[in-house]
Protein backbone atom coordinates (compact mmCIF):
# COMPACT_ATOMS: atom_id res chain seq x y z
CA UNK A 1 0.00 0.00 0.00
CA UNK A 2 1.25 3.50 -0.88
CA UNK A 3 1.37 5.33 2.46
CA UNK A 4 0.64 8.72 0.86
CA UNK A 5 -2.43 7.37 -0.90
CA UNK A 6 -3.60 5.87 2.37
CA UNK A 7 -3.54 9.27 4.08
CA UNK A 8 -4.69 11.32 1.07
CA UNK A 9 -7.84 9.23 0.82
CA UNK A 10 -8.60 9.81 4.50
CA UNK A 11 -7.67 13.52 4.46
CA UNK A 12 -9.61 14.26 1.25
CA UNK A 13 -12.76 12.71 2.66
CA UNK A 14 -12.24 14.29 6.08
CA UNK A 15 -11.96 17.71 4.44
CA UNK A 16 -15.35 17.14 2.79
CA UNK A 17 -13.67 17.08 -0.64
CA UNK A 18 -13.21 20.84 -0.38
CA UNK A 19 -10.71 21.73 -3.11
CA UNK A 20 -9.76 25.11 -1.70
CA UNK A 21 -9.09 23.76 1.79
CA UNK A 22 -7.20 20.68 0.69
CA UNK A 23 -5.05 22.65 -1.79
CA UNK A 24 -4.08 25.15 0.93
CA UNK A 25 -3.18 22.31 3.28
CA UNK A 26 -1.10 20.73 0.52
CA UNK A 27 0.89 23.95 0.07
CA UNK A 28 1.39 24.36 3.83
CA UNK A 29 2.45 20.81 4.68
CA UNK A 30 4.84 18.35 3.10
CA UNK A 31 3.00 15.05 3.21
CA UNK A 32 -0.55 13.75 3.25
CA UNK A 33 0.19 12.08 6.58
CA UNK A 34 0.99 15.50 8.07
CA UNK A 35 -2.14 16.95 6.49
CA UNK A 36 -4.26 14.20 7.97
CA UNK A 37 -2.72 14.78 11.40
CA UNK A 38 -3.46 18.50 11.07
CA UNK A 39 -7.11 17.76 10.27
CA UNK A 40 -7.29 15.29 13.16
CA UNK A 41 -5.95 18.01 15.45
CA UNK A 42 -8.93 20.15 14.45
CA UNK A 43 -11.28 17.48 15.69
CA UNK A 44 -11.99 15.85 12.32
CA UNK A 45 -12.90 12.21 12.84
CA UNK A 46 -11.66 9.70 10.25
CA UNK A 47 -10.07 6.27 10.32
CA UNK A 48 -7.58 5.91 7.43
CA UNK A 49 -7.50 2.12 7.53
CA UNK A 50 -11.28 1.84 7.55
CA UNK A 51 -11.58 4.32 4.68
CA UNK A 52 -8.95 2.47 2.65
CA UNK A 53 -10.76 -0.84 3.18
CA UNK A 54 -13.81 0.70 1.48
CA UNK A 55 -11.73 1.13 -1.67
CA UNK A 56 -10.45 -2.41 -1.59
CA UNK A 57 -13.90 -3.83 -0.90
CA UNK A 58 -15.36 -1.99 -3.92
CA UNK A 59 -12.45 -2.78 -6.25
CA UNK A 60 -11.57 0.90 -6.61
CA UNK A 61 -8.09 2.05 -7.61
CA UNK A 62 -6.77 5.50 -6.69
CA UNK A 63 -4.36 7.29 -9.01
CA UNK A 64 -2.33 10.37 -8.06
CA UNK A 65 -1.92 13.06 -10.72
CA UNK A 66 1.85 12.49 -10.61
CA UNK A 67 1.54 8.86 -11.73
CA UNK A 68 2.32 7.97 -15.33
CA UNK A 69 -1.08 6.31 -15.91
CA UNK A 70 -2.91 9.50 -14.92
CA UNK A 71 -4.48 11.03 -18.07
CA UNK A 72 -2.09 13.67 -19.43
CA UNK A 73 -4.88 15.92 -20.73
CA UNK A 74 -6.50 15.99 -17.30
CA UNK A 75 -3.23 16.93 -15.66
CA UNK A 76 -2.96 20.01 -17.90
CA UNK A 77 -6.26 21.69 -17.00
CA UNK A 78 -6.82 24.60 -14.66
CA UNK A 79 -8.00 23.23 -11.29
CA UNK A 80 -6.89 19.61 -11.94
CA UNK A 81 -7.90 16.89 -9.50
CA UNK A 82 -5.10 15.79 -7.19
CA UNK A 83 -6.14 12.19 -7.75
CA UNK A 84 -8.91 10.16 -9.36
CA UNK A 85 -10.66 6.98 -8.29
CA UNK A 86 -11.21 4.33 -10.95
CA UNK A 87 -13.20 1.15 -11.37
CA UNK A 88 -12.19 -0.74 -14.50
CA UNK A 89 -9.21 -0.52 -16.82
CA UNK A 90 -6.70 2.33 -16.80
CA UNK A 91 -4.24 1.63 -19.62
CA UNK A 92 -6.52 3.08 -22.31
CA UNK A 93 -6.80 6.41 -20.45
CA UNK A 94 -3.81 7.58 -22.49
CA UNK A 95 -5.78 7.15 -25.74
CA UNK A 96 -7.37 10.18 -27.49
CA UNK A 97 -10.83 10.89 -26.10
CA UNK A 98 -13.88 12.96 -27.04
CA UNK A 99 -16.69 13.91 -24.67
CA UNK A 100 -20.36 13.72 -25.69
CA UNK A 101 -22.84 15.62 -23.52
CA UNK A 102 -26.41 16.89 -23.66
CA UNK A 103 -29.79 17.04 -22.00
CA UNK A 104 -31.24 14.29 -19.85
CA UNK A 105 -34.65 14.91 -21.42
CA UNK A 106 -33.54 14.14 -24.96
CA UNK A 107 -35.79 13.51 -27.94
CA UNK A 108 -35.72 10.16 -29.74
CA UNK A 109 -33.76 11.83 -32.54
CA UNK A 110 -31.26 13.22 -30.06
CA UNK A 111 -30.78 9.77 -28.50
CA UNK A 112 -30.13 8.27 -31.93
CA UNK A 113 -27.67 11.06 -32.86
CA UNK A 114 -25.76 10.58 -29.59
CA UNK A 115 -25.61 6.83 -30.14
CA UNK A 116 -24.39 7.36 -33.71
CA UNK A 117 -21.63 9.71 -32.55
CA UNK A 118 -20.59 7.30 -29.80
CA UNK A 119 -20.53 4.41 -32.25
CA UNK A 120 -18.57 6.10 -35.05
CA UNK A 121 -16.06 7.84 -32.79
CA UNK A 122 -15.37 4.49 -31.11
CA UNK A 123 -14.89 2.85 -34.52
CA UNK A 124 -12.22 5.49 -35.23
CA UNK A 125 -10.35 4.44 -32.06
CA UNK A 126 -11.58 7.33 -29.91
CA UNK A 127 -12.47 6.86 -26.25
CA UNK A 128 -15.93 8.28 -25.56
CA UNK A 129 -16.31 10.25 -22.31
CA UNK A 130 -19.61 11.21 -20.71
CA UNK A 131 -21.42 11.42 -17.38
CA UNK A 132 -23.65 8.30 -17.29
CA UNK A 133 -26.74 10.52 -16.95
CA UNK A 134 -30.06 9.76 -18.60
CA UNK A 135 -30.61 10.87 -22.18
CA UNK A 136 -27.63 11.94 -24.29
CA UNK A 137 -24.92 10.68 -21.90
CA UNK A 138 -26.28 7.14 -21.67
CA UNK A 139 -26.90 6.99 -25.43
CA UNK A 140 -23.29 8.02 -26.16
CA UNK A 141 -21.95 5.31 -23.84
CA UNK A 142 -24.22 2.71 -25.44
CA UNK A 143 -23.21 3.72 -28.96
CA UNK A 144 -19.59 3.13 -28.02
CA UNK A 145 -20.43 -0.24 -26.45
CA UNK A 146 -22.36 -1.24 -29.60
CA UNK A 147 -19.07 -1.56 -31.48
CA UNK A 148 -16.88 -2.80 -28.64
CA UNK A 149 -15.28 0.60 -27.98
CA UNK A 150 -13.82 1.98 -24.78
CA UNK A 151 -15.87 4.52 -22.85
CA UNK A 152 -15.41 6.44 -19.59
CA UNK A 153 -18.24 7.49 -17.28
CA UNK A 154 -17.38 10.29 -14.84
CA UNK A 155 -19.55 10.34 -11.71
CA UNK A 156 -20.41 13.22 -9.35
CA UNK A 157 -20.11 10.99 -6.27
CA UNK A 158 -17.97 8.22 -4.76
CA UNK A 159 -17.76 4.99 -6.75
CA UNK A 160 -19.25 2.82 -4.02
CA UNK A 161 -22.61 3.60 -5.63
CA UNK A 162 -23.60 4.44 -9.20
CA UNK A 163 -25.43 7.65 -10.00
CA UNK A 164 -28.08 7.53 -11.29
CA UNK A 165 -28.86 4.19 -9.66
CA UNK A 166 -30.95 3.04 -12.63
CA UNK A 167 -27.83 3.18 -14.84
CA UNK A 168 -25.95 0.74 -12.63
CA UNK A 169 -26.22 -1.97 -15.28
CA UNK A 170 -24.77 0.39 -17.90
CA UNK A 171 -21.81 1.12 -15.61
CA UNK A 172 -21.21 -2.62 -15.26
CA UNK A 173 -21.29 -3.05 -19.04
CA UNK A 174 -18.77 -0.22 -19.47
CA UNK A 175 -16.35 -1.89 -17.05
CA UNK A 176 -16.92 -5.36 -18.54
CA UNK A 177 -16.08 -3.99 -22.00
CA UNK A 178 -12.69 -2.73 -20.83
CA UNK A 179 -13.75 0.83 -20.06
CA UNK A 180 -13.87 2.64 -16.74
CA UNK A 181 -15.99 4.56 -14.28
CA UNK A 182 -14.13 7.49 -12.73
CA UNK A 183 -14.62 9.98 -9.91
CA UNK A 184 -12.44 12.36 -7.91
CA UNK A 185 -14.42 11.50 -4.77
CA UNK A 186 -13.80 8.66 -2.30
CA UNK A 187 -16.53 6.17 -1.36
CA UNK A 188 -19.40 7.58 0.67
CA UNK A 189 -19.32 11.07 -0.84
CA UNK A 190 -22.87 11.91 -2.04
CA UNK A 191 -23.82 13.64 -5.34
CA UNK A 192 -24.45 17.17 -4.03
CA UNK A 193 -25.41 19.81 -6.64
CA UNK A 194 -21.98 21.51 -6.80
CA UNK A 195 -20.32 18.16 -7.50
CA UNK A 196 -22.08 17.89 -10.86
CA UNK A 197 -20.31 21.10 -11.95
CA UNK A 198 -17.01 19.85 -10.55
CA UNK A 199 -17.54 16.58 -12.43
CA UNK A 200 -18.13 18.44 -15.72
CA UNK A 201 -14.61 19.94 -15.75
CA UNK A 202 -13.24 16.38 -15.64
CA UNK A 203 -15.48 15.22 -18.49
CA UNK A 204 -14.12 18.00 -20.72
CA UNK A 205 -10.62 17.78 -19.22
CA UNK A 206 -10.19 14.15 -20.27
CA UNK A 207 -11.04 15.01 -23.86
CA UNK A 208 -9.61 16.55 -27.02
CA UNK A 209 -13.01 18.12 -27.59
CA UNK A 210 -16.60 18.09 -26.39
CA UNK A 211 -19.59 17.32 -28.62
CA UNK A 212 -22.82 19.01 -27.47
CA UNK A 213 -26.09 17.36 -28.52
CA UNK A 214 -29.48 18.83 -27.55
CA UNK A 215 -28.84 21.47 -24.92
CA UNK A 216 -31.56 23.82 -23.62
CA UNK A 217 -30.64 27.25 -22.28
CA UNK A 218 -30.33 25.93 -18.73
CA UNK A 219 -28.28 22.74 -18.80
CA UNK A 220 -25.24 21.30 -17.06
CA UNK A 221 -23.88 20.46 -20.50
CA UNK A 222 -23.36 24.19 -21.07
CA UNK A 223 -20.99 24.19 -18.10
CA UNK A 224 -19.07 21.32 -19.69
CA UNK A 225 -18.79 23.33 -22.92
CA UNK A 226 -17.59 26.36 -20.96
CA UNK A 227 -14.95 24.28 -19.18
CA UNK A 228 -13.81 22.86 -22.54
CA UNK A 229 -13.34 26.40 -23.91
CA UNK A 230 -11.42 27.46 -20.81
CA UNK A 231 -9.23 24.37 -21.18
CA UNK A 232 -8.46 25.31 -24.82
CA UNK A 233 -10.31 22.24 -26.07
CA UNK A 234 -12.63 22.19 -29.08
CA UNK A 235 -16.38 22.56 -28.62
CA UNK A 236 -18.56 20.93 -31.30
CA UNK A 237 -22.32 21.45 -31.51
CA UNK A 238 -24.89 19.40 -33.40
CA UNK A 239 -27.69 21.81 -34.42
CA UNK A 240 -31.37 20.97 -34.34
CA UNK A 241 -34.70 22.35 -35.53
CA UNK A 242 -34.94 26.13 -35.30
CA UNK A 243 -37.06 27.14 -32.33
CA UNK A 244 -36.90 23.76 -30.55
CA UNK A 245 -36.25 24.41 -26.83
CA UNK A 246 -33.85 21.45 -26.59
CA UNK A 247 -31.50 23.24 -28.97
CA UNK A 248 -31.73 26.82 -27.70
CA UNK A 249 -28.50 26.47 -25.73
CA UNK A 250 -26.85 24.58 -28.59
CA UNK A 251 -27.54 27.34 -31.09
CA UNK A 252 -26.24 30.01 -28.70
CA UNK A 253 -22.99 28.06 -28.45
CA UNK A 254 -22.70 28.06 -32.25
CA UNK A 255 -23.31 31.81 -32.39
CA UNK A 256 -20.62 32.23 -29.75
CA UNK A 257 -18.06 30.48 -31.92
CA UNK A 258 -18.43 26.74 -31.25
CA UNK A 259 -17.84 24.48 -34.26
CA UNK A 260 -21.01 23.36 -36.02
CA UNK A 261 -20.99 19.64 -36.88
CA UNK A 262 -23.64 17.40 -38.39
CA UNK A 263 -21.93 14.01 -38.24
CA UNK A 264 -19.07 12.24 -36.42
CA UNK A 265 -16.66 12.56 -39.36
CA UNK A 266 -16.85 16.36 -38.96
CA UNK A 267 -15.39 15.98 -35.47
CA UNK A 268 -12.71 13.57 -36.64
CA UNK A 269 -11.72 15.92 -39.47
CA UNK A 270 -11.55 18.98 -37.25
CA UNK A 271 -9.37 17.09 -34.78
CA UNK A 272 -7.12 15.98 -37.69
CA UNK A 273 -7.86 12.33 -37.00
CA UNK A 274 -9.10 11.67 -40.54
CA UNK A 275 -8.53 13.47 -43.83
CA UNK A 276 -11.21 15.98 -44.95
CA UNK A 277 -13.78 14.45 -47.27
CA UNK A 278 -14.75 15.79 -50.68
CA UNK A 279 -18.26 16.31 -49.35
CA UNK A 280 -17.02 19.23 -47.29
CA UNK A 281 -15.11 20.99 -50.08
CA UNK A 282 -17.80 23.68 -50.36
CA UNK A 283 -18.79 23.46 -46.71
CA UNK A 284 -22.18 21.85 -47.39
CA UNK A 285 -23.49 18.34 -46.80
CA UNK A 286 -25.33 16.44 -49.52
CA UNK A 287 -28.60 17.00 -47.64
CA UNK A 288 -28.01 20.76 -47.58
CA UNK A 289 -27.32 20.75 -51.32
CA UNK A 290 -30.57 18.88 -51.97
CA UNK A 291 -32.58 21.37 -49.92
CA UNK A 292 -30.91 24.35 -51.62
CA UNK A 293 -31.69 22.89 -55.05
CA UNK A 294 -35.35 22.44 -54.12
CA UNK A 295 -35.67 25.97 -52.75
CA UNK A 296 -33.87 27.48 -55.73
CA UNK A 297 -36.45 25.91 -58.03
CA UNK A 298 -39.44 27.27 -56.14
CA UNK A 299 -40.90 30.73 -56.65
CA UNK A 300 -42.59 30.60 -53.22
CA UNK A 301 -41.43 29.69 -49.70
CA UNK A 302 -41.79 26.00 -48.95
CA UNK A 303 -42.85 24.45 -45.66
CA UNK A 304 -40.90 21.71 -43.90
CA UNK A 305 -43.38 18.97 -44.88
CA UNK A 306 -43.13 19.87 -48.57
CA UNK A 307 -39.33 20.08 -48.46
CA UNK A 308 -39.12 16.72 -46.70
CA UNK A 309 -41.39 15.13 -49.29
CA UNK A 310 -39.57 16.58 -52.31
CA UNK A 311 -36.11 15.82 -50.90
CA UNK A 312 -37.11 12.26 -49.96
CA UNK A 313 -35.36 12.68 -46.62
CA UNK A 314 -36.31 11.64 -43.11
CA UNK A 315 -37.97 14.47 -41.17
CA UNK A 316 -35.05 14.61 -38.73
CA UNK A 317 -32.47 14.87 -41.52
CA UNK A 318 -34.42 17.54 -43.39
CA UNK A 319 -34.87 19.55 -40.19
CA UNK A 320 -31.16 19.39 -39.47
CA UNK A 321 -30.25 20.48 -43.00
CA UNK A 322 -32.62 23.44 -42.75
CA UNK A 323 -31.18 24.47 -39.39
CA UNK A 324 -27.63 24.28 -40.75
CA UNK A 325 -28.59 26.45 -43.72
CA UNK A 326 -30.35 28.96 -41.44
CA UNK A 327 -27.28 29.22 -39.21
CA UNK A 328 -25.10 29.75 -42.30
CA UNK A 329 -27.49 32.46 -43.59
CA UNK A 330 -28.04 30.50 -46.81
CA UNK A 331 -31.82 30.46 -46.31
CA UNK A 332 -34.37 32.39 -44.26
CA UNK A 333 -37.80 31.81 -42.79
CA UNK A 334 -40.62 33.61 -44.58
CA UNK A 335 -44.15 33.18 -43.31
CA UNK A 336 -44.56 29.47 -42.57
CA UNK A 337 -41.91 28.36 -45.02
CA UNK A 338 -38.29 28.70 -46.11
CA UNK A 339 -36.71 30.49 -49.04
CA UNK A 340 -33.21 31.38 -50.25
CA UNK A 341 -31.51 34.48 -48.93
CA UNK A 342 -31.16 37.05 -51.70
Amino acid sequence: MDKEKFFYNAAWGAAGCNHREISKLKSDFGTWEEIFEKLSGKGVKAEPEKEWMKLEKCGIRMIFSEESVFPEFLREIYWPPLAVYVKGETAFLKNPAVAIVGTRKATEDGIEIARQFGRELAEAGITVVSGLAFGIDAAAHRGCLDVGGKTVAVLPRGLDEVYPKSNERLAEEIIAAGGAVISEYPPGIPPLPHRFIERNRIVSGLSLGTVVIEVPERSGALATARFASEQNREVFVVPGPAGHRNFSGSHKLIRSGARLVSKPSDVLEDLNIIEPSEERDDGKTEEEKIVLKILSGSAEPLGIDKITEMAELESRVANQALTLLLLKNEIKEEGEGYTLCK
